[in-house]
């Protein structure tokens, strides 16, 4: 069915995702507009939790399709295939729709098993696998509560989102999936997307070529080519600039460095390109994605809940 002038179709393949938290942060806080790139259908290795804060219409995870409103709760698992698709005009956008958490399985796991009082968060991760809809008066208090700890120091979120873990383990819930079945097909692509993608970010992404990254994943050049299309939607090319700008922003929030030598550390060759691609992905030249970084770390901007606008 068409939405916004796009196919939905749950039999489409999802496209992987990349996450990356902030430097210095265990787990990634983001809102988003709708329509959005990142609003697809979609999957990553990471546990998601969603919030709707406005409109309204359907959402699908994994074989689940149900609808939502503003206030729906949903936690899905790794490598979970989801969307949401909000029932509006064809140049309508709802700003701030969609209000994120996502944390990866290991990191949480192991909170787990460092604090044996967050046992009863064990259960609420297994249940993730198929996918969780929050309900009641309860998942209205944790929706609030998600609200508040987008607006606070990175440092006071740890403690908030371990609170907002334990009441999600005894908050009323549905399981949504009815099978594993669209998961597990795509676990192995997954795993080694994940891998690309890691080994990737460790990466001098000034030095990476296409036929080494597809030689240390043992694949052919067209296989490789083939998993990049299915599981990002994009060539490989494109997916390695989106990487390459995200290593700028990282640079640009926790260096001095001037504007051209970050650019150069990304792996962008050309000062005026950088600056261009730059602009067309955060909608901000480098120089103000820097200063609203610096302004949203001072002390008076976190007590005022300013946010890093990208």
């Amino acid at each position: 069915m068409p939405q916004n002038g796009r196919t939905i179709d749950g039999r489409s393949p999802p496209v992987f995702e990349v996450v990356t938290a902030a430097p210095a942060t265990s787990f990634v806080v983001h809102r988003h507009d709708y329509p959005a790139e990142c609003a697809r259908w979609n999957y990553h290795p990471e546990y998601e939790l969603h919030l709707i804060t406005a409109s309204q219409g359907f959402y699908m995870v994994g074989d689940f399709v149900g609808t939502f409103k503003p206030g729906s709760l949903v936690l899905t698992g790794p490598n979970v295939p989801h969307n949401w698709f909000s029932d509006i005009k064809s140049d309508e956008i709802v700003y701030g729709r969609d209000l994120v958490i996502q944390a990866h399985d290991s990191w949480l796991r192991n909170l787990v098993k460092l604090c044996p009082e967050l046992r009863v968060v064990s259960k609420l991760l297994d249940d993730a696998a198929k996918g969780i809809e929050f309900l009641g008066a309860e998942a209205e208090a944790l929706g609030a509560q998600m609200i508040v700890l987008e607006d606070t120091a990175p440092a006071s979120r740890v403690g908030m989102f371990i609170d907002l873990l334990v009441g999600l383990s005894r908050c009323p819930r549905r399981i949504l999936c009815s099978s594993m079945d669209l998961r597990l097909g795509r676990a192995v692509e997954a795993e080694k997307m994940e891998m690309i993608v890691r080994d990737l970010l460790a990466s001098d992404l000034r030095d990476v070529r296409q036929s080494d990254v597809a030689h240390r994943a043992a694949m052919t050049a067209s296989a490789f080519s083939r998993l990049f299309r299915s599981a990002t939607g994009d060539t490989f090319t494109s997916f390695l600039r989106r990487l390459r700008l995200s290593r700028a922003c990282d640079l640009l929030m926790t260096t001095s460095e001037p504007i051209s030598i970050i650019g150069e550390k990304a792996g962008f060759t050309n000062l005026s390109n950088f600056n261009r691609y730059f602009l067309a992905e955060k909608l901000v030249t480098p120089r103000q994605y820097r200063r609203n970084a610096q302004k949203a770390m001072a002390p008076t901007a976190v007590t005022h809940g300013e946010r890093v606008s990208k």
